[in-house]
């Protein structure tokens, strides 16, 4: 059984919920999430005995455990592994899926007087281009108590000096009462935080050991639904601690992560019920969210059950952000599916995060948290000022976390965007999800680059790398930015895109042409600009056009951009890196009179391997 959420570092650190090691499956006990196909005769009978009837079949005895949805049943059995069981279920030809129900995990970034620590809030500037521009934000969008954005997490202190007044009543769908440990039994409607802790008496625990992935040591609580509440819409200009980047915007505290995480199959129905949507034996949601905040992921690729339940999501008109993953990996689930805005972390610089996940299914970045010690004891510098309880174990008082803390992690980026999306909604409620998803990442900044870094996805030792349009999103948000396009679809910058020859040979004119390139709806692009950035030598360009040439007169990587510029005034630029080789050499004819003879074994190789160059893409 694996677990997906990453709990904060030093349980204020890391920030994103994280894989628990899958454990041995020597003495399994299977969870599977099973959906039955329309025509099939369980359907007809009741759910448990349907579940029962399925286990008959394979030979096991399983009985229901929860019922995400009216058609999803949540299946357990002895003796078998969570996949095995999967794959049999599977087979059945009245069986529309079958996956493992798996474990989720935390990944863990006005006149408050912590606003301003809250660096990533300020205005983008040289030190730190990667700030979010909120201040700006506000000034277009206050936010609207209409607006409610979900925190899916492990449930959040609803007695906070800096939440109380956001919170609208939330849900607690954790189903395994070791995993919960609020010592009521199932689901209810308390969705507040008692603490993710694991203590020693925890440990003594064969059961709850097992489902945690056999951990040998004790570690407190991480609070970290308390902390990404306050990121999203902490109270502001109420004297008090620190702002949310929501604004106005109100926190829905759904409660599906507890000791070591939480199951996809609770996950999945806390999402459901936060988007409107019903849930067997859960009263129905009177206060649906436009914004679901995943501050969570696992290991692997989307499973069906995700893909059903967020493709139902969406169409009830709800955006689902989550966070890319802490594993400096391919992206994780649930960030991975298809219509998921998955957030990657950049550093205060713009660069990638070490830590963070990255790959083609990011759609935007934003600060994450990064360390940068100046000495022994010294400050985080660039961390995250968080909403947070001080309890070790159980909850104690309340209050805020400091620079010294490491509150770090893609948990913290994810918040920054799902409140610019209430932003956004607030100030255009009349945007569909997909609307809102689309705006932030075309009014997203360029990233920036650091020539003493690699270009993603090749990274350094600890992870990091210049970001691309194919390794870490659209660009970094911008929320200032974000609000003005979901107030005006005009207000968006064209978007530049470079297409490069099949071969790059020095002393050869390159066509370059920009077809793919886009101007926002209602403009037209009317002026190309080409230039280069850096290289070994200046090359040539032709005519400042939508197509042009450039020569390269010696091998090497050439550093291009194309800066585009729309009827409204406004432009944007892409830069390409391309990797020019040398021209082979033409060998001498044989005989008299001159003439080609035919290439040598060494020429061939040479002129064939002009078909392969480098293309390292980063959006501006």
């Amino acid at each position: 059984m694996k677990a997906a959420l990453h709990f904060c570092t030093a349980f204020l650190g890391l920030g994103l919920l994280a894989a628990v090691p899958a454990r041995a499956d020597t003495a399994a006990e299977a969870r599977v999430i099973v959906k039955l196909k329309a025509a099939s005769p369980l359907k007809q009978i009741q759910a448990a005995n349907s579940v029962q009837r399925l286990g008959q079949r394979l030979g096991i005895a399983a009985q229901m455990v929860g019922q995400p949805a009216p058609d999803l049943h949540v299946m357990r059995a002895s003796g078998l592994s969570s996949d095995a069981l999967a794959a049999r279920l599977a087979r059945e030809a009245d069986v529309e899926y079958a996956v493992p129900d798996r474990i989720k995990t935390i990944r863990a970034a006005p006149n408050d007087p912590l606003f301003a620590n809250q660096w990533y809030l300020q205005a983008a500037g040289p030190t730190q281009p990667a700030a979010t521009n909120a201040l700006a934000a506000w000034q277009l969008s206050p936010g609207s108590a209409g607006v409610i954005v979900a925190v899916v997490d492990t449930g959040v202190r609803l007695d906070h000096e800096d939440l109380g007044g956001k919170l609208v009543p939330g849900y607690d769908f954790i189903t395994d009462d070791l995993l919960s440990g609020d010592g009521q039994s199932g689901r209810d409607a308390d969705p507040s935080d008692p603490g993710d802790y694991l203590s020693s008496a925890d440990l003594t625990n064969a059961a709850l050991r097992s489902l945690c992935g056999n951990p040998s040591t004790t570690h407190g609580s991480s609070w970290h639904g308390t902390q990404v509440a306050g990121i999203v819409a902490a109270e502001s200009n109420n004297a008090r601690g620190i702002a949310g980047i929501g604004g106005a915007s109100r926190i829905l505290p759904v409660r599906a992560l507890g000791k070591c995480g939480g199951f996809d199959s609770d996950i999945i129905a806390g999402m459901r019920w936060a988007a409107g949507l019903p849930v067997t034996g859960v009263p129905t949601n009177p206060n649906p969210a436009r914004v679901i905040n995943l501050s969570l992921a696992g290991a692997g690729t989307c499973s069906a059950a995700y893909i059903d339940a967020i493709g139902q999501i969406r169409a009830a008109g709800t955006l689902v952000v989550a966070a890319s993953g802490n594993e400096t990996s391919p992206v994780e689930e649930p960030a991975n599916c298809p219509g998921v805005l998955a957030v990657a972390g950049v550093r205060h610089t713009g660069t990638k995060v070490g830590y963070s996940s990255y790959g083609a299914e990011v759609g935007i970045s934003a600060p994450a948290g990064n360390c940068v010690y100046t000495g022994a004891g010294q400050p985080c510098l660039y961390p995250f000022i968080n909403t947070i309880n001080f309890g070790t174990y159980g909850p104690t008082a309340n209050g805020y976390t400091g620079i010294h803390d490491v509150t770090i992690g893609t948990s913290f980026a994810v918040p920054l965007v799902a409140g610019t999306a209430a932003l956004m909604l607030a100030a255009n409620p009349a945007l569909g999800e997909a609307e809102v998803a689309t705006r932030i990442r075309r009014s997203a900044s360029r990233f920036p680059v650091d020539p003493t870094l690699p270009t993603c996805p090749t990274v350094t030792a600890d992870g990091q790398c210049n970001c691309t349009s194919s390794t870490c999103g659209a660009g970094m948000l911008d929320s200032a930015a974000a609000v003005a396009a979901a107030i005006d679809g005009s207000a968006l910058n064209p978007v530049a895109r470079i297409t490069l020859p099949d071969s790059a040979l020095a002393g050869t004119a390159l066509t370059l042409g920009s077809g793919d390139s886009a101007a926002a709806t209602g403009a037209t692009l009317v002026a190309w600009k080409w230039s280069q950035l850096g290289g070994p030598a200046t090359g040539t360009f032709g005519a400042d056009t939508p197509s042009t040439t450039f020569t390269a007169p010696i091998a090497g990587d050439y550093l291009l951009r194309l800066t585009l510029t729309d009827s409204a005034g406004r432009s944007s630029a892409q830069d390409v890196t391309l990797t020019v080789l040398d021209a082979p050499v033409q060998p001498s004819g044989s005989g008299s009179g001159g003439g080609g003879g035919a290439l040598d074994l060494t020429s061939l190789v040479a002129l064939l391997a002009g078909a392969a160059f480098t293309l390292h893409r980063r959006l501006r």
